[in-house]
């Protein structure tokens, strides 16, 4: 049996969208502490504001993705505001229930006004070109490239910025953070910008390798939920490393089993990474 290295680039590609996604999903979580189901609908919401300006209206696709990025940064700031906000104090159970019943609305309203049916951005068509027996796209090399300049400005967000630093001291003692004087309702608001942000980012670059489907994310969240808990739950660096470590195992899994298994795949890394490595791959605890 001989690896053929197109399912290592197809599963590069893959592991850049689930790595941009995961990070999103880990910001979220590492400030409000519960895991948000509804992420995957954020996602799919993206990419269909994304859609109507490019495919719809006419617009380039610079441009739709702007809109699907700041649109759906919006969005996860009225959908807190509307409804997340009123259950700040619950219980991450309860928080979770209600992520559930805010996808399920997303994604019928989606439905209603796009159709169930799949869709596709308007781009040119081409002969994909080839390089060392690797057949690849304008799409996959600006998925990556997008990727790895996202992770760069979050790292350097996190790192350099005094927001950023903010929302690390947050996520480690939320309580003693607002104590020392950080506002941290400001925090949360910064983070659901973030979040949807990246959400839609994700969406876009996940409907440009594929096609865009109103159950897009939900059907994602499978890896992303694999990737963001083998790298350690609120740890953005492991999110990072688990998305690619997901991506790539899948591709390259369908040598040996049929491709509609792989999915599998991410549940049997994270099963493996939880038994070796219960604090995630860079020792993060895993809350």
């Amino acid at each position: 049996m001989v690896l053929d290295p197109q399912f290592v680039w197809n599963g590069i590609v893959v592991g850049s969208i689930i790595s941009v996604s995961a990070l999103g999903l880990t910001l979220i979580f590492g400030i409000l502490n519960f895991i948000n189901i509804a992420y995957g609908d954020y996602m799919a919401t993206g990419a269909y504001i994304a859609f109507a300006v490019n495919a719809q209206m006419g617009l380039p696709l610079v441009v739709a993705i702007a809109a699907g990025v700041g649109g759906m940064a919006a969005g996860a700031v009225l959908v807190d505001k509307v409804v997340f906000e009123h259950f700040r104090t619950s219980s991450p159970v309860t928080l979770l229930i209600v992520s559930i019943g805010v996808a399920f609305f997303i994604r019928n309203l989606i439905r209603a006004v796009w159709g169930p049916s799949g869709n596709f951005y308007d781009v040119p068509i081409e002969a994909n070109p080839s390089l060392f027996g690797v057949r690849y796209s304008v799409e996959q090399v600006s998925i990556i490239i997008a990727s790895l300049l996202l992770l760069a400005a979050v790292y350097v967000l996190l790192r350099r910025t005094r927001i950023g630093i903010a929302m690390r001291a947050a996520s480690d003692d939320r309580t003693l953070t607002r104590i020392r004087g950080v506002d941290t309702e400001r925090l949360v608001l910064y983070v659901w910008i973030a979040g949807g942000a990246i959400a839609g980012l994700g969406g876009i670059m996940l409907g440009l390798d594929a096609q865009i489907r109103p159950n897009m994310g939900f059907t994602t969240l499978i890896p992303i939920f694999a990737a963001t808990i083998l790298g350690g739950i609120g740890d953005p660096k492991g999110a990072v490393a688990g998305g690619f470590a997901i991506g790539i195992l899948q591709e390259v899994s369908v040598v040996v089993i049929p491709s509609e298994y792989k999915f599998a795949v991410a549940l049997a890394a994270l099963i493996i990474g939880l038994l070796l490595r219960p604090d995630g791959l860079f020792g993060e605890a895993t809350r």
